[in-house]
């Protein structure tokens, strides 16, 4: 089944898309899920902002002229 979720792109959008809609009817059964996407987010970025988690650097454009 893994295989065949790698090699269709249709079947792998498709699942990418149902993950808001499972992730918010699991909410309905416990509502502190929703508060884990914004705390994540918060962490990453004080973790950046302290030099814990550093970014890569960006990749440089070729010169094609």
């Amino acid at each position: 089944m893994l295989a065949r979720v790698r090699e269709d792109r249709l079947l792998r959008w498709s699942a990418y898309g149902a993950v808001p809609f499972l992730w918010f009817a699991l909410a309905l059964l416990n509502p502190l899920l929703l508060l884990f996407p914004p705390l994540t987010t918060f962490a990453i970025w004080k973790a950046m902002h302290y030099g814990i988690v550093a970014r890569h650097d960006p990749v440089e454009e070729p010169d094609l002229f």
